[in-house]
């Protein structure tokens, strides 16, 4: 049986990051808004923890904000990392956790950005 590490086409970094997560209800069409923690993170998904009650769906299409200190692309500022990916999979977490497990896939790459303005 082959495992799941084995079929990813990019390593995943283990990180712990604050998520920002908005989305579009599909049965009511308003926008809804979360927050989690970042796990882990690729170059083609990531997956986040949300404290319920969720009302998300596989399929869905989230926006995702991560705040990042990242020092090649921020001069000590905090960068953001902002990307849109679909919702593959929700997960329970071990019962005396109450969280969410998010898996997203990313339908645009993650783009970088730094809100900082610099002086030339």
């Amino acid at each position: 049986m082959e495992l799941a590490a084995e079929r990813r086409r990019f390593n995943r970094v283990m990180v712990s990051l604050d998520i920002q997560y908005h989305a579009d209800l599909p049965e009511t069409g308003e926008n809804f808004q979360g927050y989690g923690t970042l796990k882990d993170f690729s170059l083609s998904g990531l997956f986040f923890f949300s404290d319920p009650p969720i009302p998300l769906l596989p399929g869905q299409i989230l926006t995702l904000n991560i705040a990042a200190s990242l020092p090649n692309l921020d001069h000590c500022d905090t960068s953001h990392i902002k990307a849109k990916g679909e919702v593959v999979r929700l997960e329970t977490t071990a019962p005396n956790r109450y969280q969410l497990g998010i898996a997203i896939n990313f339908l645009e790459g993650p783009t970088f950005t730094n809100p900082a303005k610099f002086d030339n």
